[in-house]
Order: C-alpha cells, then sequence, then structure tokens
C-alpha cells in the first residue's frame, strides 16, 4: 500500500531534511515514528528536501507498507510519536504510480 501524506514542520532544531549519520533531521523523526506505528522499517521520499533551520507547510511525502491502518490512525498515531515541532495534517492511499516528488505540480 503506498500512502501519502503532508507535514508541517518547524526546522529550528532540525540539521534539514535529509537523513544523516548522526540523525537530526526531520526525516529521521517521521521515519522512526512510522516504522514504530507500522512495526517495519519505513523509508520515505518527499517532494522536496529543506536546509538546516527552514520550516515547511505541505511538505508531501510518501512511503510503501504492509501494514494496514485507518488512514486516521496513519494521522494521529504518527503524530503522537513526532516531535512538537512535526505535524501530519492529512494521509491518503495512493496509487502505486504516484511519486512525491515526480507527482508534485509546484513547490
Amino acid at each position: 500500500m503506498r500512502i501519502a501524506l503532508s507535514l508541517e514542520y518547524d526546522g529550528s532544531r532540525f540539521l534539514g531534511w535529509q537523513t544523516q549519520p548522526g540523525g537530526g533531521t526531520v526525516q529521521d523523526a517521521l521515519q522512526a515514528a512510522l516504522s514504530g506505528l507500522a512495526g517495519e522499517a519505513i523509508h520515505v521520499t518527499c517532494a522536496g528536501r529543506t536546509d538546516r533551520g527552514v520550516h515547511a507547510r505541505m511538505q508531501v511525502v510518501h512511503f510503501d507498507t504492509a501494514a494496514v491502518r485507518p488512514l486516521s490512525a496513519w494521522m494521529r498515531g504518527t503524530n503522537a510519536l513526532l516531535p512538537e515541532s512535526v505535524a501530519v495534517s492529512w494521509a491518503a492511499e495512493m496509487p502505486g504510480a504516484f511519486h512525491a516528488r515526480y507527482s508534485a505540480h509546484a513547490r
């Protein structure tokens, strides 16, 4: 199943979007939360990366999972596991051809 999420975050305390060896990124926090909720390792793909200290609204990401959850559980459950500075605003099941980066119409 392919799931898309829309995120907003205050990037002040993050080292940017993309995973880094020492952690501390938005992607690291999101993947940890989703992996805990799904019970499997989750890798997310985003529409566009942000640099250290940069904030985002309506940042769309997608991930694939075998875990079956109601869409509301992906949103509320992930929010419960994320730092307060990151929030999921919606979740949607997407067709397999959807790609957060390549399907974007604007950034």
